[in-house]
């Protein structure tokens, strides 16, 4: 049928714009990669600690790539890796992608331009993989091109089902040159002609399939692609086939019928009578109304089986009317419990990660370069929480962590967490904001003054550890179960040191922050200060704002 056919054809465009859409973002996802200053220095230098640093196993896992090249503008690999991701270990290169690693193919020369992309399949023995590389260009984003940063990630089975699962579509892909091809598939490569071409073909009685052809990175044609469509149209064709068929008999008995009964002259009056009630009936729609025809002939019959199926109707017209009440009940309820789920999910996670959560996303994780990190500790806690019974000392610390929520929404901050008596805060992420130092140091100032309405057992307001650091993050969600938005790295645990190397009552900085607080706010140099895992760092005491804002 034209319109099963139609329809295939439909679902094939989908698997495509989902594959095209897959190639994009992959693209996209290694963009900060090739205008990262450090990644560019990398390409030229070959410093090992960027590798020890930022090319580890957690990054490959999570990004889900199998292959990642670092080479100088000469086309000389600095760094080259293969990970084997169900054995979590490094791999060496797959097989084949060393003879495409050259300049003028996966590799940028010198005077390539600093936007360039080369993104696309690449057939290799062990599969086919989705390949990315762009020019090495700084975070200016305009050059010089130093080298070429290049991920790859295997199309298993496993990524095509993932791809697709959301559209809830049944794909296949194999190899055009595969040369154990089932059935359908040789016989879709050779019927199929021209490279934009759709084949539909029926599997059977209950499934129909789309044949199509996708191309490597090189425009070449590559891998067969089929996606299986359930025959739902065909049967609904059958069955309106079967239901006309059905009423055209009806139709005719009726005006068989009725014929007959024009023949009968003594039963014309009849007739007439019973035609102006089913007509009345009909002209105010009340279906509980009958027609009445006193006898035992066919016209006494018929008006019976007129009645019943009034009768089915009116039946059928409350059971509508029912199901539609309880439909519309069922709704509401939908909704309501689907904004509780919205307001509290709102609670524990930021809206732009809610809804990335919301759209089936399995894993949410994410670089980000330049952030601003808060820990907070009320100094005493420990002890006074000996003294307090449970009930007192969560509504105190409720009241006090309700205050400092409060503080976040005014500073436009994202509060990641609380342990404990401990608080933690980040300017920067998920939205980027170039002056997150700035309001964190804001939100710092005034988390301290805020600490004077709540008094201790001795009369002596409560007084805060703040620790502040600012550098590179990875943000992302954990877990299946109770799961949280949470960050990592090396920032992070500095500004966990800056709080428990600090003083009760003051704000401790380090020198990445002061850099971008010197100007706006009054610091004073604390000196030299044993941080555990650091050694001696410089650090600095948040004495105030210079012109309050």
């Amino acid at each position: 049928m034209a319109a099963e056919a139609q329809d295939t054809r439909r679902t094939v465009q989908v698997a495509l714009n989902l594959v095209s859409q897959a190639v994009h973002d992959f693209n996209a996802r290694w963009t900060d990669w090739s205008q990262w200053d450090d990644a560019h220095a990398f390409v030229q230098d070959g410093n090992q600690e960027f590798v020890r640093s930022n090319l580890v196993a957690e990054l490959f896992d999570i990004a889900r790539i199998d292959l990642a090249v670092f080479a100088d503008a000469d086309g000389i690999p600095v760094y080259s890796t293969g990970y084997d991701r169900a054995g979590k270990r490094w791999a060496p290169l797959p097989r084949g992608i060393a003879e495409r690693l050259r300049v003028g193919d996966l590799l940028f020369e010198r005077d390539a331009p600093p936007s360039a992309v080369r993104g696309g399949i690449v057939l290799l023995p062990d599969g086919p993989m989705l390949v990315c590389s762009q020019p090495s260009v700084g975070s200016s984003g305009l050059g010089p091109v130093a080298g070429t940063v290049t991920f790859g990630r295997f199309l298993t089975d496993a990524e095509i089902k993932r791809l697709t699962e959301p559209a809830g579509l049944s794909l296949a892909v194999r190899r055009l040159d595969d040369p154990d091809l089932p059935a359908d598939f040789r016989e879709a490569r050779t019927a199929m002609a021209g490279p934009d071409a759709i084949l539909v073909h029926p599997l059977g009685d209950d499934r129909i399939a789309g044949y199509t052809v996708l191309d490597d990175i090189d425009g070449r044609p590559a891998l067969l692609l089929r996606v299986d469509n359930d025959r739902a149209i065909l049967r609904m064709g059958h069955d309106t086939l079967r239901y006309l068929m059905l009423v055209t008999v009806l139709v005719g008995l009726v005006f068989g019928g009725v014929t007959l009964l024009l023949l009968e002259r003594l039963v014309l009056s009849r007739l007439a009578r019973l035609s102006r009630e089913v007509t009345d009936i009909g002209g105010v729609g009340d279906l509980s109304a009958r027609v009445a025809m006193p006898g035992t002939d066919e016209l006494s019959r018929l008006t019976g089986s007129i009645n019943g199926m009034l009768s089915a109707l009116d039946a059928n017209a409350r059971r509508q009317s029912q199901q539609k009440a309880a439909l519309e009940q069922a709704k509401a309820a939908a909704e309501r419990a689907h904004e509780r789920s919205d307001r509290l999910l709102l609670n524990i996670l930021p809206r732009s990660i809610a809804d990335q959560l919301k759209e089936h996303e399995q894993l949410i994780a994410e670089h980000f370069e330049d952030v601003t990190i808060l820990f907070a500790d009320i100094a005493g806690f420990t002890s006074l929480a000996a003294r307090l019974n449970p009930t007192e000392l969560v509504g105190l610390l409720n009241r006090m962590f309700s205050s400092f929520d409060q503080l976040a929404d005014q500073h436009g901050l994202e509060k990641i967490k609380t342990i404990g008596d401990a608080y933690m805060v980040v300017g920067g992420l998920p939205a980027q904001r170039p002056d997150h130092a700035r309001a964190i140091a804001r939100m710092a100032l005034a988390m301290t003054r805020a600490m004077s309405q709540f008094l201790a057992d001795d009369g002596e307001p409560f007084r805060l550890r703040i620790g502040i650091n600012t550098g590179p993050v990875i943000a992302g969600v954990i877990g299946k179960k109770k799961f949280s938005y949470d960050l990592w790295g090396d920032a992070v645990n500095v500004a966990s040191r800056m709080e428990s190397s600090g003083e009760p009552g003051r704000v401790q900085v380090s020198e990445a922050s002061y850099a971008l607080l010197r100007g706006d706010f009054l610091l004073e140099e604390r000196g030299l200060v044993a941080i555990k895992g650091k050694g001696a760092m410089k650090t600095y005491w948040l004495l105030g704002e210079k012109t309050p804002q």
